[in-house]
């Protein structure tokens, strides 16, 4: 459940990562997705999930709960279809062969950027979750 102050929040979530460099474990995409959640919902919902600081510890996390897409579901629930997207839901996009998570900002989907925020095309969705 939202709340009620969402939007001014979602706001301030964008401007607050606008130049955050990617970083495992507190800036990379699962983790950017988490806090747009916290944001919109007052909840993380990575709050319970193992740390990690490195690439391999986020794949091994990964990797237990069977891919990007059965992580964000064990932590979201169910999909819904990518075509219902809406802003501040997550994202499981597909960037050069690579999957990634992100939010959708309404007309793309927003992820973490070596150098800040990015902005990728809502047509290399292939998943979508409800915030």
């Amino acid at each position: 459940m939202r709340l009620k102050d969402w939007q001014q929040r979602f706001a301030e979530f964008g401007k607050a990562r606008a130049s955050m460099p990617f970083s495992w474990g507190s800036n990379d995409c699962c983790t950017f997705a988490a806090a747009a959640v916290e944001a919109l919902t007052g909840e993380n919902p990575m709050a319970n999930a193992p740390a990690y600081d490195s690439e391999f510890g986020a794949l091994r996390l990964i990797a237990a709960a069977g891919g990007l897409r059965g992580l964000v579901s064990s932590f979201l629930g169910d999909e819904i279809p990518v075509r219902m997207a809406a802003v501040g839901d997550v994202v499981l996009v597909l960037n050069e062969g690579v999957e990634l998570v992100g939010v959708c900002n309404g007309v793309n989907v927003v992820a973490p950027g070596p150098d800040g925020a990015v902005a990728l095309p809502m047509t290399a969705a292939v998943a979508a979750w409800r915030t």
